[in-house]
């Protein structure tokens, strides 16, 4: 799809290892030739490890990785900052009015949506896995998992 558009893909950021985010991996991979980051908690074959505040650049594109774990071993949040809005890519972290499931921790995974996502400014988008986009506003406003909370 990237080539129908004329769009070079040069960056892959996975925000975790379950199978329904990766299972495409090797084909996009291949045919984008771009570079793949996944937690270092969760490693994968092909993808290169990063930790915690790693950033990168591209222009007035800035993107910080933010571990967000509790739904899967190395959760992953990509906080990007230099658009018209900043927007957090949360993989299975949070959904709009709810949030992914606590397999690996269900008090560390709201503690890190509380300190890691839902600190960040209010018109920030929120890009999840699953489900609609919603921001960091509406989700202070209305999630049940977090009203009161922040």
């Amino acid at each position: 799809m990237a080539a129908k558009e004329n769009l070079s893909v040069k960056l892959i950021l996975l925000t975790h290892a379950h199978g329904d985010h990766i299972a495409d991996l090797p084909r996009l991979r291949e045919e984008t030739g771009a570079h793949v980051f996944v937690s270092g908690r969760e490693p994968i074959a092909g993808a290169e490890s990063i930790e915690e505040g790693k950033r990168f650049r591209f222009g007035q594109i800035e993107i910080e990785a933010r571990l967000t774990w509790g739904h899967s071993p190395g959760g992953m949040t990509y906080y990007v900052t230099g658009l018209a809005r900043p927007i957090a890519i949360v993989g299975d972290s949070l959904f709009a009015g709810s949030m992914g499931g606590g397999n690996v921790s269900y008090a560390d995974s709201i503690r890190n949506n509380l300190d890691k996502i839902l600190t960040l400014p209010e018109e920030t988008i929120i890009c999840p896995g699953h489900g609609p986009m919603t921001s960091v506003g509406e989700e202070k406003a209305h999630n049940p998992f977090f009203v009161g909370k922040v």
